[in-house]
């Protein structure tokens, strides 16, 4: 039997899934990911919220920073989404790294609002313990028409 043969388990495939959740994207998914990260936190979960239903996945939010996907009647976190609403705050993205310490989740992801390059852009860095800190995406969101008087 060669190793193609096998069958990887259903667990694997999933967090396989989890891997590549924001890469690759097209412009239509970059652009939707710009406007969900663009939105308040409320609505940012709603969203989560049906993909993790989706997946089959259990999220839980914490603050106004932190989402988590647990496998259903399952302890461990699968995967962590943490957001660093001011980059120039090391708190916040030192942050990240301690919820990684406390969850030790399959894979997280941490969005930065770049606002040094606008307003509605983020920078999604993937983080896991094959490798610590992979740039995934920059996403923007589309730009809103101001109305001139």
């Amino acid at each position: 039997m060669e190793i193609t043969d096998k069958k990887i388990p259903d667990k694997i495939k999933r967090r396989l899934t989890l891997f590549k959740m924001f890469y690759p994207l097209d412009r239509n998914q970059e652009r939707r990911w710009g406007r969900v990260f663009d939105s308040e936190f409320k609505d940012i979960c709603a969203f989560f919220q049906e993909a993790a239903d989706k997946h089959n996945y259990e999220q839980k939010s914490v603050g106004k920073q932190l989402i988590l996907w647990k496998d259903k009647g399952s302890p461990g976190v699968e995967a962590l989404f943490y957001f660093v609403w001011d980059p120039s705050d090391l708190n916040q993205v030192h942050g990240i790294f301690k919820r990684i310490q406390k969850h030790r989740p399959a894979v997280t992801y941490g969005i930065i609002h770049q606002k040094k390059d606008g307003d509605g852009v983020f920078d999604i860095f993937r983080f896991s313990r094959f490798s610590y800190m992979e740039h995934c995406n920059r996403v923007r969101s589309p730009k809103k028409q101001k109305k001139t008087e």
